[in-house]
């Protein structure tokens, strides 16, 4: 009896797109590791519908691991401009400050004038495997939601019940 392997790569993509989507996003990132957990959930909902046989909790983690990793890519995406937003509002924030604030820290405006996003390239990337490492540990846990909700169930298979024994009679009195 071969079980086929379930196939996680396309649910894993649609669900961390989503979760990444609503994480990269100002305002709607609030919330934004349940994002992940139901991006992750999403992921073993799609997986369940295109597997024939029943889900284990392994499976709902290998999907939602990798569910959570595509939203940390996506998120990591989604940022670059809002970052270059965000960075901008605090440049006019500091020089409508500039009057009021006579020292500032020393190498504040540096760190404004440095690349558009605001950090170099190491630090997007570190920033990213962070990212990735926390995000696939609540995929995880999103995935074995989302198989105990929506995967099919395993029926333990019941033995055939043992006849039962002949009734005593007059009979076999011996």
């Amino acid at each position: 009896m071969s079980q086929q392997k379930p196939e996680y790569l396309v649910p894993a993509l649609i669900g961390g797109a989503v979760a990444g989507v609503l994480t990269g996003i100002p305002f709607v990132n609030c919330l934004c590791c349940l994002w992940v957990v139901g991006g992750a959930a999403l992921a073993a909902n799609l997986l369940a519908k295109n597997t024939a046989g029943p889900l284990t909790s392994g499976d709902g983690a290998i999907v939602g691991a990798l569910a959570g990793i595509v939203a940390a890519v996506v998120d990591a995406l989604v940022d670059i401009p809002f970052r270059a937003v965000n960075l901008g509002i605090a440049r006019r924030v500091l020089d409508r400050m500039s009057g009021v604030v006579e020292d500032w820290p020393s190498g504040l405006e540096s760190w404004l004038e440095g690349s558009p996003a605001g950090a170099p390239v190491s630090m997007f990337l570190f920033g990213l495997f962070i990212g990735a490492a926390i995000y696939a540990v609540f995929g995880v846990l999103g995935g074995i939601i989302g198989v105990s909700l929506f995967g099919r169930k395993i029926v333990p298979a019941v033995p055939p019940a043992a006849p039962p024994p002949p009734p005593s009679g007059p009979g076999d009195a011996a």
